[in-house]
């Protein structure tokens, strides 16, 4: 798979060489796990000298001589404002993230990129210096805020607010369940993404944690969350310390919501 996307390499690898502003072009994502198939991203680090990752306008304008562009963004929305999104319109659509970095950043980097291109050496030569930092969850950060969240979707269970809860599940299975499986399993913690690749007795434990439109069946789902979260807690590595006192009084305040439903 990785053959379809080497013309599109070699161009954009063609537009760096001519700008000295550009030091190098590494691969990451799927890439790096030899997990590229027809669905998968391709993500793109242009290293860039000290001082010289350009700015919105001249990303873009870069991202249209790279092939034939549909749509680009940048992404604010997701904290990088140096990363340009795009759609371009290959063999297929594909998604292609631009992600314009110092080469000073590359020393804290979550995981070793592919490196494509370079001039000499300066890129691999920080990748060798460095080690990377994976990402991994604060197990004691989530701990410390999740039996609020459990109290947040009792509200939301009291006052009806369905669409509202069915969200907020979504948001503690993407932020905490999904990432802390995935990392306690030594895959990446990001979110759910291919759990059920990766995990797939968890993916099935996961699915009591989806709820339908229906007051009666999001209690469940929350039933599902929490125990899930606790058996999640109690094997993490370091040991979690519990907030006993909120996760008994958030979970009798649930329950007795609950019995309103009926």
């Amino acid at each position: 798979m990785k053959e379809a996307f080497k013309p599109f390499i070699e161009s954009t690898i063609e537009e760096l060489e001519s700008d000295s502003r550009f030091l190098g072009l590494a691969i990451g994502g799927s890439w790096t796990r030899n997990e590229i198939d027809e669905f998968s991203d391709l993500d793109l680090l242009i290293i860039c000298d000290t001082g010289q990752v350009p700015d919105p306008i001249s990303m873009r304008s870069l991202a249209v001589r790279l092939g034939p562009l549909v749509s680009s963004f940048t992404g604010e929305h997701v904290g990088e404002p140096s990363l340009m999104i795009c759609l371009y319109k290959l063999a297929e659509l594909v998604h292609v993230d631009l992600k314009f970095s110092a080469v000073e950043e590359l020393e804290c980097r979550p995981y070793d990129p592919v490196v494509v291109w370079e001039r000499g050496s300066i890129v691999s030569d920080v990748i060798a210096r460095t080690p990377p930092s994976p990402p991994s969850p604060n197990q004691q950060w989530i701990e410390d805020r999740f039996w609020t969240w459990v109290h947040y979707a009792a509200l939301r269970l009291g006052r009806g607010e369905v669409f509202e809860l069915v969200g907020f599940l979504s948001f503690i299975r993407e932020q905490v369940l999904g990432p802390l499986a995935l990392h306690s399993a030594g895959f990446p913690p990001y979110g759910v993404r291919k759990i059920e690749r990766y995990l797939p007795e968890f993916a099935r434990r996961l699915e009591q944690t989806v709820p339908t439109y229906d007051l009666e069946s999001c209690y469940a789902a929350t039933l599902a969350t929490i125990e899930t979260y606790r058996e999640l807690r109690n094997t993490a590595k370091p040991a979690v310390e519990p907030n006993s006192q909120a996760e008994t009084e958030s979970v009798r305040f649930l329950k007795g919501v609950a019995t309103r439903l009926t």
